[in-house]
């Protein structure tokens, strides 16, 4: 037969194994239940598709006279007016830096033709964008914004034509937001 003081080891270690036990899933139960309750606020966001067009869509391009086609390095100025339909009401205006690139690998898929940031001033805040297109058209990445638009992230497909460069001042803008 067992003594008395082993019998209160064994019920000893049994009671703190138990209460690690039930520290150890207490804690994984906390875990997944705060993972829980950040999937719902995940799942709540919401997509939305913004189009924007633009008119008077010009490029200041530093050192060079209008019309005259950039260079590698060269920087701009890019702005013009938002509106909510082509041939609209303004509701916004749109500026950017745009800095020409040119591909020390030549022309390819890969290359880009310029870095650009871009800002659209909207009554209800602000949303900024970035991307390297080539050419006419180009796919940006929403990298944030103000107001309304805090916290947007997302993509956006842009077409911007601009006086001086031989386009006819306009510009159309895809956004699909999600915040």
């Amino acid at each position: 037969m067992e003594n008395d003081s082993t019998t209160a080891n064994r019920r000893s270690i049994l009671r703190r194994g138990a209460l690690l036990c039930a520290g150890v899933f207490g804690v994984g139960a906390g875990t997944a239940s705060a993972a829980t309750s950040r999937q719902p606020a995940t799942a709540a966001a919401k997509a939305e598709t913004l189009r924007l067009y633009g008119r008077n869509w010009g490029i200041d391009v530093k050192g060079r006279r209008f019309g005259q086609l950039p260079g590698p390095g060269d920087r701009a100025n890019v702005y013009g007016e938002l509106l909510d339909r082509p041939h609209g009401s303004k509701v916004g205006e749109f500026y950017s830096a745009w800095i020409h690139a040119a591909s020390p690998f030549g022309d390819s898929g890969f290359a880009a033709g310029s870095l650009e940031l871009h800002t659209f001033k909207l009554a209800d805040g602000s949303v900024f964008g970035l991307g390297a297109p080539a050419g006419e058209e180009g796919v940006f990445a929403i990298s944030g914004g103000t107001g309304r638009y805090a916290g947007a992230r997302g993509s956006y497909v842009a077409r911007q034509r601009p006086h001086g460069l031989g386009g006819d001042g306009t510009a159309e803008f895809t956004l699909t937001l999600t915040m």
